[in-house]
């Protein structure tokens, strides 16, 4: 691409791919199958530690609860079950920490936004004082004329 007869090359992120029309592609092709790669070997393993250890995950058990004034005893059930249910709990309560959070932070922006409307009307209506303050431009000086010379500082010694 030239303008004015001078080529302009944009400069690009390293590694970054451009399209015969000189625009940039952005490389999130590469970084889809380098997730889809991470988190296959992440299940590969945790499938692997499972298969390996099958006995202890179909092995029953129970779970004991004794607060000394409350026992509770759940029936018989396999290891896996216990490990998915605790799972599926700390992913709840992530999930509902993390809603108040959202909560706090919405509330946190309702209030910025409100501020900022303020100190947008305030600029506006200091903005209108300054105009009304000031009177009309006064007018550049204009520039020497092409026909006189222009003095400079060794000059006028």
């Amino acid at each position: 691409m030239d303008i004015g007869g001078i080529p302009v090359t944009w400069s690009t992120r390293p590694g970054a791919t451009l399209t015969p029309n000189g625009n940039q592609v952005e490389e999130r092709d590469t970084m889809k199958k380098v997730k889809i790669a991470f988190w296959l070997v992440v299940f590969g393993f945790v499938g692997l530690v499972i298969f390996q250890n099958k006995d202890f995950f179909m092995s029953e058990s129970r779970l004991l609860i004794d607060l000394g004034f409350f026992y509770y005893e759940t029936p018989l059930l396999a290891n896996a079950v216990f490990f998915v249910a605790f799972f599926l709990l700390g992913i709840l309560i992530s999930y509902f920490l993390s809603l108040f959070k959202h909560f706090k932070d919405a509330r946190t922006i309702k209030t910025f936004k409100a501020k900022e409307t303020s100190l947008v009307e305030a600029v506006s209506s200091l903005e209108q004082q300054l105009s009304a303050q000031t009177g009309p431009a006064e007018p550049l000086p204009a520039a020497p004329a092409e026909d006189e010379p222009v003095k400079v500082a060794a000059e006028l010694k």
